[in-house]
């Protein structure tokens, strides 16, 4: 088997909410003669680290409160494709939905927090290098899982809603106001406010009440895993 080639200088910046996972990870990186630029448990110190530091890979967190990891990985692709994005997500939240929505966020690495630091410094240079890895998945199991998809003709709810109205819906759904979701989301309020004002009519609604009804009835709120969110449902 030929020897595996890695970058002698390729630098990181680590975004992961749970500081014992988030001090694992940096020092497996590190003994692996990975330089870490930045690690924070704080999205938007990570966002940050990311324009300030120019590393050539982010790790992002999935586990984020309220999902906000594929809405994080979608912001730091606009802010500048340079680097490339790996997804991390803890065992109990990994699912195909899941590593889809990372892909299509901009992601082209996947991979389990409980992974084994080879097959974490693996994924880093990989990713460096152009490669597309998908942790425990094969190419061939996620082309299956497309496939399937597209045979079944599963389709989102709520199919006239963009991605993004999608997920505001969602945050609305779990009773955020709209300061929470432009929090979740990175956006401005003004921002939510015109994603709220254009998602009702396209789905048939008149107020933020029948929209909260309407996505809880096609199970829209549990799309991902709750983190207990609170908050006034009726917040503008």
């Amino acid at each position: 088997m030929a020897e595996e080639v890695h970058d002698a200088d390729v630098s990181v910046v680590l975004i992961e909410s749970i500081p014992l996972v988030l001090s694992g990870l940096r020092s497996a990186l590190e003994d692996g003669g990975v330089g870490v630029v930045a690690g924070t448990h704080d999205p938007q110190a990570g966002v940050r680290a990311v324009r300030e530091g120019k590393p050539d890979v982010v790790l992002v967190d999935l586990d984020l409160p309220a999902h906000a990891g594929i809405g994080l990985l979608q912001r730091l692709r606009r802010q500048g494709p340079a680097a490339r994005l790996v997804a991390m997500v803890s065992p109990d939240h990994d699912d195909d939905k899941l590593l889809l929505a990372a892909l299509m966020a901009g992601a082209t690495g996947y991979l389990l927090k409980n992974t084994q630091t080879v097959d974490l410094l693996r994924t880093v240079h990989a990713v460096r290098r152009g490669y597309v890895t998908l942790g425990p998945r094969s190419g061939s199991e996620l082309f299956a899982l497309l496939k399937r998809l597209a045979e079944s003709g599963e389709t989102l709810p709520f199919p006239a809603l963009t991605n993004r109205e999608r997920e505001v819906l969602r945050l609305v759904s779990l009773g955020y106001g709209n300061r929470r979701i432009a929090q979740e989301l990175f956006i401005s309020e003004k921002t939510v406010r015109n994603y709220v004002s254009a998602i009702l009519p396209k789905i048939n609604v008149s107020n933020r009440l029948e929209a909260i009804v309407s996505a809880r009835l096609t199970g829209l709120e549990t799309a991902y895993p709750d983190t207990g969110a609170t908050g006034p449902a009726l917040q503008r």
